[in-house]
């Protein structure tokens, strides 16, 4: 019955929100920091949590620091959700490449583990704008990723709304062109015995790796942004199963309101590093991007509970 209702629900979401996904890319986000900001200051959704998160990791800021920075981060905020609706109608990839929503800087930093012909795991997380790893293949620079898009994977967490789950699930692949035999998407509940059964296969794993652990038994210990912090470890565990390299996927806003999105290495190998040192690079990247551009995160995330 729930996926019926996800079914009819989905489609009429999709009917609305087609013809808003053809207006320009500057409309989007003029009326998402609009909105962002409205929901900020008036109807003040989760500011509570927002100043709680930003003043437990800036505690050397003023409070009209904190501020500021909050209402950036609620224009930035009601941005993303407004992009996210304006990709859903790029089924075009070359509307993505024409407006530039996302700059790739560096593609050769995992394109010569293909050519090595292994896989690779990128780790990645709530800043900048998550809902557009769909178009990864396609985003502009003089080079271009050598993973096929059937071989990009986004390890994703399923809604708990069938409705918005099947609905945010045919808009993240918006750009993909054999959407009939993509099977990028996997639940993270499903993540391993898809890794597994792929593993010959050379494919690149994408994990949003800065969510609060979904289970007890897939957690450990991490400093982050001076907090104790519980992190997932599937990712790193898988990369140290296989073998994989690792890599940090940095985006950061630019002022134009694109963004650009850069591979920082983490190691050619995990499994030879020490357990829990693939994690902890990766939140000291994650650190040092939000620390640069502290509004650029998804600070209504309940992440320390």
């Amino acid at each position: 019955m729930d996926n019926k209702r996800g079914k009819i629900g989905s489609a009429l979401l999709y009917g609305l929100t087609r013809p808003l996904a053809m207006l320009p890319l500057k409309f989007h986000r003029a009326c998402g920091r609009a909105i962002g900001r409205f929901a900020g200051r008036v109807l003040r959704y989760r500011r509570d949590v927002v100043i709680t998160n930003l003043a437990r990791c800036f505690p050397e800021k003023k409070y009209a620091e904190l501020t500021a920075i909050c209402d950036h981060f609620y224009a930035h905020f009601g941005k993303v959700f407004a992009e996210a609706i304006w990709f859903g109608g790029c089924t075009d990839p070359q509307r993505l490449i024409r407006n530039r929503v996302v700059k790739l800087t560096n593609p050769e930093a995992v394109n010569r583990f293909h050519e090595a012909g292994r896989s690779v795991v990128v780790l990645s997380s709530h800043s900048g704008n998550w809902e557009l790893y769909g178009g990864i293949k396609s985003y502009p620079h003089p080079g271009r990723l050598d993973y096929p898009e059937n071989d990009i994977c986004v390890i994703y967490r399923q809604l708990s709304s069938p409705v918005w789950d099947r609905f945010m699930s045919r808009n993240r692949i918006a750009p993909v062109v054999d959407k009939e035999h993509y099977d990028g998407r996997v639940e993270s509940f499903r993540a391993l015995r898809y890794i597994l059964k792929h593993r010959d296969r050379l494919q690149m794993y994408i994990f949003i790796n800065d969510q609060y652990p979904y289970t007890a038994r897939a957690r450990v210990s991490m400093d982050f942004m001076g907090q104790p912090t519980w992190a997932m470890d599937a990712a790193e565990n898988l990369a140290r199963h296989l073998a994989l390299p690792v890599v940090y996927l940095s985006t950061r806003e630019e002022e134009d309101g694109g963004y650009t999105m850069s591979f920082v290495p983490i190691c050619d190998d995990a499994s030879e590093l020490p357990e829990g040192t693939v994690l902890h690079r990766y939140f000291d990247l994650l650190e040092q991007d939000l620390r640069q551009q502290p509004w650029n995160y998804l600070w209504t995330h309940k992440r320390w509970k």
